[in-house]
């Protein structure tokens, strides 16, 4: 593979408390929010060399999502399609292709084991 990951670029948590995580980590450890979308109930909090996305899922999460805690871990990348296509030559299973969201674009994909992986590409960076 010639795939360049470049570093983590965020680690998921999900929760059913939303409002109790955000204050912990926000207001008890004071790390600060770089980036919000309260319509989806999603904050990313600054730990320094990473950053926690928090989502926050009050409804049952879809078949086979986790019910709460580490929902995925993500990876910078500098191109998300040819990551994606380096995945799929090596017969890695895969979540869900190369999609936008907002300002970045996503891919999801599994490890041996079914964690969930995503990769990700900031498009203001290009």
């Amino acid at each position: 593979m010639t795939m360049h990951i470049k570093a983590t670029h965020h680690v998921a948590i999900r929760t059913r408390n939303f409002a109790a995580l955000e204050a912990f980590y926000t207001q008890t450890l004071g790390l600060p929010v770089t980036k919000r979308w309260d319509e989806n109930t999603i904050i990313f909090i600054n730990i320094g060399s990473t950053t926690i996305e928090l989502i926050g899922r009050e409804a049952s999460p879809a078949p086979g999502a986790p019910q709460g805690g580490i929902d995925h871990i993500a990876l910078h990348v500098d191109n998300v399609d040819s990551a994606y296509a380096e995945l799929l030559a090596a017969g890695v299973k895969i979540k869900s292709g190369p999609a936008m969201f907002r300002d970045v674009r996503i891919c999801f994909f599994y490890d041996p084991d079914g964690n969930i992986l995503e990769l990700v590409q900031e498009m203001g960076n290009q």
